[in-house]
């Protein structure tokens, strides 16, 4: 985990944002692994049940100052870069919706580059 992240093919980075509370995790639906860390897995896909299903993990660390951010395969296990993808806009659509929602409830913070 960095104080900056990214997923993979995207341009922007963000940070935690210093703004954050554990209740606004909690309530975004990110979970508290054994660690004490957060998690977030959210499946991002297009609507049509022809093309495949990829989550948005994002992982926080306990102290709440590191992240790390992919998006996966639908069983969490392969980085893939959705940007590169053959049908990616319906993908990428949901993934921009997904991080503006965490970056206007004060989770995440676009950073400067």
């Amino acid at each position: 985990m960095a104080k900056t992240a990214h997923v993979l093919g995207d341009s922007n980075w963000y940070r935690v944002n210093p703004k954050i509370k554990v209740y606004s995790l909690m309530d975004r639906g990110f979970q508290t692994s054994p660690k004490g860390n957060f998690l977030l897995q959210q499946p991002i896909s297009g609507n049509s049940p022809y093309l495949a299903s990829y989550q948005l993990k994002i992982r926080i660390q306990q102290d709440l100052q590191n992240l790390r951010m992919d998006t996966t395969d639908e069983h969490g296990l392969q980085v893939i870069n959705i940007f590169k993808l053959k049908d990616k806009e319906q993908v990428i659509e949901q993934y921009n919706f997904a991080i503006a929602d965490l970056v206007e409830r004060e989770i995440l913070e676009l950073v400067k580059k």
